[in-house]
Order: C-alpha cells, then sequence, then structure tokens
C-alpha cells in the first residue's frame, strides 16, 4: 500500500477547498494602510452591516505553530522551514494571500510526518492526549482519541463519516513505520492525516444563510474559532468548546464574556505581539548594523533586545496596566537590559534580563521614542527623517503616501555652508515642487525626532549644531504645532485621527481581509463607542467581537 496516497489527498482537498474563495495574492511589499474607504457613506444611527469575510481563510504560520502548541503541549516550531507568509494591506493574516503552493503543500505533509512522529516517540506528551490505555487491538480507544483530538483539531465535532475515516487511517497504520507499536502506528498515521485536513489547515465556516437572508449567523464553533485566533492567535480550548457547544456563543453577552476571560490568559499576549509586530514593523529590528566606528558594541544582542523591550512595553501596558491608547503612545517607561541602558543613559546595576525602568520623561514617551523604534528608522552611520516621517504618517495616522519614484537619486547634499545639519540637508534635498508635496507631510514628522541619532540615544545637539525639531502637523483638518518628539507624540495620543488610524489597524487585523464600503459605518460605530470609553485597549478589542461583522458573515456573491 502506498502510505502517502491519504495523505496527498488530503493536501489536494486543502487546495481545492482554497481555491474558490482566495483568489489572487496582492502586492507582498505595500508598506501603507489605507484608512477605511466609502467615508463618504451616509451611516444611520445604530445600523451596520456586515463585511466580505471569506468562508476559509488558512492558518498563518504562527497561526500554525501556536496551534500545534496547543494541541500537543509541547512547542514544535514547525513553520520554521516554511516559506514566509505573504504580507497583503500591511498583515500576513490576509485571507487573499494566504494560498497554498505546491511548496507548502510539500512543507505541510513533512511537517505533519515530523509532528507525528514526534507525538508518538514523546511518551509523556502521547499520554498527554490519549484518553485511555488501549487494549486489545486498541481501536476503542483510537477512537476516543480520534473524537476528542479530532474536535481540537478541527474546532468542532467531527462528522459520523470523518470519525469513520480516521478510524480507518488508524487501521492502515499498523505496519507502516519501522518503530513503534501497532497502537502507536496506528496513532501516528491519525495524526498526520488530522494534521493535512482543510478543517485544520483553514478555518473553516460551514453556516448557510436561513430564509434566503444576506447575513449569515455563525455557529457557536465558529465563533468560537474566530474568538480564539483574534484574542490567543491559535486554537480554541477544551472551555470555550464547551461554551460553544452549550449555546453560549449566540449572543454577544456570551461572547464578551468568554473574550473578557480569553484576554486574562497569558495566551493573550501571543496575539497581542502579532498585531504590534507587524503594525510596527518590528522586522525591521532583526540584525540591525551600525556604524562600528561611531556606535562601538552595537551588535545582533542590542537589536534583539530593543525588539524584546518593544514586546514586553506593550504586555505591560495592555494586559497588567490594562490601559488606553494614550498610555501606550507616551508612558515614559522603559524594559531594560545591559545591552540597552547605555543608550537610554540610565544608571544603575543591570543584567541581560530585561527590567521595568523609569525613563525621563523629558526625553522619553511611549512606543515612538524606544530606542527600537529609532534606531529602525534610521542609516547605518546616521538620522533619517525622511524613514521616521513616513512611519509616523502611514501607521499611526493613516496617511496614503505614494512611493517615491523609481531611480530617484536619494542622496543627501553634503554638509557645507548654510548646510550644517540633518534637518539642512533633507530641506535642501526635498525643495522641488515635485518633491514637496508629499515631504510637506512627511519631514516636520521626522524632524521632531532629530534629538535622537541613529542608534536611539537622546542628544543635545548634531555634531556642535543646534537642532531645531519644532514644526507643525496638518491633522484631521487641524494644525499640530510642537517642539520635539514627546510634545508630538503626546499630541497625538489624544488626536482622534491617530485613535481611529489604530482601531482601523485591529479591524483589518481581526477580520484578516482589506477593508470594504461596508466597514465603514461599523468602525464609525466602535470609534465613538471607544472614545466615549476613552480607548482602553481591551475594551478595544472586546468591542471587535460584539460587531455583526464578528459574530455574522455576508452571503458571498457569486460571479456568472
Amino acid at each position: 500500500m502506498d502510505r502517502s496516497t491519504p495523505r496527498i489527498l488530503l493536501v489536494a482537498l486543502a487546495l481545492s477547498s482554497a481555491a474558490a474563495c482566495s483568489g489572487e495574492s496582492g502586492d507582498a511589499d505595500d508598506p501603507a494602510p489605507v484608512d477605511d474607504p466609502g467615508a463618504e457613506i451616509q451611516c444611520a444611527p445604530g445600523v451596520t452591516a456586515p463585511g466580505p469575510t471569506p468562508r476559509l481563510t488558512r492558518l498563518t504560520h504562527a497561526q500554525y505553530d501556536n496551534t500545534i502548541r496547543d494541541l500537543f503541549g509541547k512547542d514544535m516550531k514547525a513553520s520554521a522551514a516554511f516559506l514566509a507568509d505573504p504580507a497583503f494591506d500591511g498583515f500576513d493574516n490576509n485571507a487573499k494571500a494566504l494560498t497554498v503552493s505546491d511548496r507548502l503543500a510539500r512543507d505541510y505533509r513533512r511537517a505533519a510526518e515530523t509532528i507525528a512522529e514526534g507525538v508518538v516517540a514523546d511518551r509523556g506528551v502521547l499520554d498527554r492526549i490519549l484518553p485511555c490505555a488501549p487494549e486489545g487491538d486498541g481501536e476503542a480507544c483510537a477512537r476516543q482519541l480520534i473524537q476528542g483530538l479530532g474536535k481540537r483539531v478541527y474546532r468542532r465535532p467531527l462528522s459520523a463519516a470523518q470519525e469513520e475515516a480516521y478510524a480507518a487511517a488508524y487501521r492502515r497504520g499498523d505496519g507502516l513505520f519501522e518503530a513503534g507499536t501497532p497502537f502507536e502506528q496506528g496513532v501516528r498515521h491519525v495524526i498526520e492525516a488530522m494534521l493535512q485536513s482543510p478543517h485544520f489547515l483553514y478555518r473553516v465556516e460551514l453556516s448557510e444563510a436561513l430564509n434566503d437572508e444576506r447575513i449569515i449567523p455563525l455557529d457557536g464553533y465558529e465563533v468560537a474559532t474566530r474568538l480564539s485566533y483574534l484574542l490567543w492567535n491559535s486554537t480554541p480550548d477544551d472551555a470555550l468548546l464547551a461554551r460553544a457547544e452549550s449555546g453560549a456563543l449566540g449572543t454577544p453577552e456570551g461572547i464578551e464574556v468568554e473574550a473578557r476571560r480569553m484576554l486574562e490568559d497569558p495566551r493573550a499576549a501571543s496575539a497581542l505581539s502579532d498585531f504590534h509586530d507587524q503594525w510596527l514593523h518590528l522586522s525591521r529590528y532583526d540584525d540591525l548594523s551600525k556604524d562600528p566606528a561611531l556606535y562601538p558594541g552595537f551588535d545582533a544582542g542590542v537589536s534583539s533586545a530593543m525588539k524584546a523591550e518593544t514586546r514586553e512595553f506593550i504586555r505591560h501596558v495592555i494586559l497588567e496596566m490594562e490601559a488606553d491608547y494614550a498610555t501606550l503612545m507616551t508612558e515614559p517607561v522603559g524594559f531594560v537590559n545591559d545591552r540597552l541602558a547605555p543608550i537610554y543613559g540610565v544608571e544603575g546595576s543591570f543584567s541581560g534580563k530585561l527590567v521595568r525602568t523609569p525613563l525621563d520623561p523629558a526625553q522619553r514617551a511611549g512606543l515612538l521614542t524606544q530606542a527600537g523604534f529609532l534606531s529602525a528608522h534610521a542609516f547605518f552611520d546616521k538620522t533619517s527623517p525622511i524613514h521616521r516621517g513616513v512611519f509616523l504618517q502611514r501607521q499611526i495616522l493613516c496617511a496614503t503616501l505614494p512611493d517615491p519614484p523609481a531611480n530617484i537619486d536619494t542622496t543627501l547634499p553634503p554638509i557645507a555652508g548654510e548646510i550644517r545639519t540633518t534637518r539642512d540637508q533633507v530641506e535642501a534635498h526635498t525643495s522641488p515642487d515635485a518633491c514637496n508635496k508629499c515631504h510637506a507631510m512627511i519631514n516636520p514628522a521626522g524632524f521632531a525626532f532629530e534629538h535622537y541619532d541613529a542608534v536611539g540615544r537622546h542628544r543635545a545637539d548634531e555634531d556642535g549644531e543646534a537642532i531645531d525639531p519644532t514644526g507643525e502637523l496638518q491633522v484631521g483638518g487641524a494644525t499640530i504645532r510642537f517642539d520635539g518628539a514627546v510634545d508630538l507624540v503626546t499630541q497625538l495620543a489624544e488626536s482622534p485621527v491617530a485613535e481611529r488610524c489604530y482601531l482601523t489597524n485591529w479591524y483589518r487585523y481581526a477580520n484578516a481581509r482589506q477593508l470594504s464600503r461596508e466597514d465603514t459605518c461599523t468602525i464609525d460605530a466602535l470609534d465613538a463607542q471607544l472614545r466615549a470609553s476613552g480607548y482602553n485597549i481591551k475594551e478595544l478589542l472586546v468591542s471587535l467581537t460584539q460587531t455583526k461583522t464578528f459574530r455574522f458573515r455576508a452571503v458571498e456573491e457569486v460571479e456568472q
């Protein structure tokens, strides 16, 4: 018997299931999120509609690894061998881009084989998932395993036909492998097959429209799955599946109870990290390189500490302080170790461990004055007001900025004569009319950060020349005048435009797709609700689970 046949068929089914709704992937390099389209739509109070959320969404690689960890109690990091997930519209969980190539199908097969082998070989892991001790041919115990593990893998109970198919796979497993008892070989074959099912690899929503309605209420298991991948970036636990089975997730109130429980669980840190890593472009923090003559001692250990600091700061503000968006943007606290202490200029005895450390509030305020952001948005040997300004406009304010023309000369004029500072260089270089339209938005925001050098150290001057960090920005029809980064980010922390941009990014991430016209009214309602409550971030996440977009799916239009 060809032992590969059932596994290939399962992956083929995953591919064919995805083809109907995945579509072509978008521009993976598009760095600019766009605010909600259709802003001219007139929204009636209390009236919202779900946007076009797909029925099938492939697990991201991070979700795949987290799910394997939570299924088997062991962190196996199988996706390290996969090609990276493509980013679409700013996030790598966008269903439109999450297709399955031939290469990924082969990777899934190899990963399933490796994971199943590891589970059976590790007695502690195997005992954790076994509901019983096998007797006789072991099939009675295997069926219990199939029912219990299958419910966790599929995120809903198996149908009778699915259970029989896995029972047959268990029987076929005997003799397929060189190691293990017949029972262990059968279990290994079952796990291999389950981990290649489309019901595992995709978040599958089976609910159908009732009475020709244009929106489809999700069943409890589908709501549970949406909850777990939003708030944990992983699979539902037994408690959440039990709530789905009981019908408790059929109301907004029942969903809220579970959302609040889940946000108290340590697993909530994973989803927060995944969202903010992408929103803040934390991949840019990896292996930063700086001129050793100017910044001695800067190496991969420093950039790694910067990334870890940002993640720990976010976890602290949202899960421990239970704070709001303004606090995320202004809290003068760092998580400092012996590699970061010299950059922040803090005194004390530090080791390799990150320690919560108060920072000078005149110099530091929240995420955008952290060493990681400042270093990642700078050059090898000097600052980059343009990179810092572009990030602020696109990620913090959701402004639409075109990319610069191809083959543009980015060389700044030399320091000479009237050009004495980086600000002088940038102003001279971007002064032509063809540049000024965009750089009138970019440059002032970047200049605000010129008191921080290319590794994020605060500096009083630039090589003896006075620094001018003042400027003004047009934000939502209002003019913001500022003197330095702390002043700017403090004002932006209270800006309705910045708050809505943060919400809009969460909304896109939560629903695994780009925005549609139907989403405008939902975002309006969420924005008003959150502004009234101070834009608390935990409340933002709970509020996302209360929308019609989260609890329903729009009927898909089929092209004729």
